[in-house]
C-alpha cells in the first residue's frame, strides 16, 4: 500500500495516522504500508514522522518525483492498494469521512 502526500496537507496527516493503525494491525499478515512524502526537506519529513509516532516506513520522493510519475499521481493525497502480485487493486484520491471503512475492506481483501 502506497500513500503519496506532503507534510503540509492535513488530509494526508489524518490518512497516514489511520494507515499507521492498519500497519500495526495487519503487518503480521503481510501488509506493507509506505508513506511517500512529496517534499524537498528530508529533515522536516523525518521530524513530522517522529511527531506523529509513525512506525510504518516513510520515504521522500525528491528525485524528479519518480514514484509519483510511475504511479501517475495527479492529486494529493493519493493512496494505492497493491496486491501480492503487484497489481493496483484500488486508487483513492483524497481522504475524507468514510474512507477508513473503505480502506479497511480493501486491506482485508489484500491480506487474505
Amino acid at each position: 500500500m502506497l500513500s503519496f502526500g506532503n507534510i503540509g496537507n492535513p488530509f494526508w496527516t489524518r490518512e497516514v495516522q489511520f494507515l499507521e493503525k492498519l500497519h500495526q494491525q495487519y503487518a503480521s499478515k503481510g501488509l506493507v504500508v509506505v508513506a511517500i512524502a512529496l517534499d524537498t526537506d528530508k529533515q522536516a519529513v523525518k521530524a513530522w514522522a517522529e511527531k506523529n509516532k509513525l512506525t510504518l516506513p516513510v520515504t521522500v520522493d525528491t528525485e524528479k518525483l519518480a514514484g509519483a510519475e510511475l504511479y501517475r499521481v495527479t492529486a494529493l493525497p493519493t493512496t494505492l492498494f497493491i496486491d501480492r502480485s503487484r497489481r493496483v487493486t484500488m486508487r483513492q484520491l483524497g481522504f475524507a469521512k468514510g474512507h477508513e471503512q473503505l480502506f479497511e475492506r480493501e486491506v482485508q481483501k489484500i491480506v487474505q
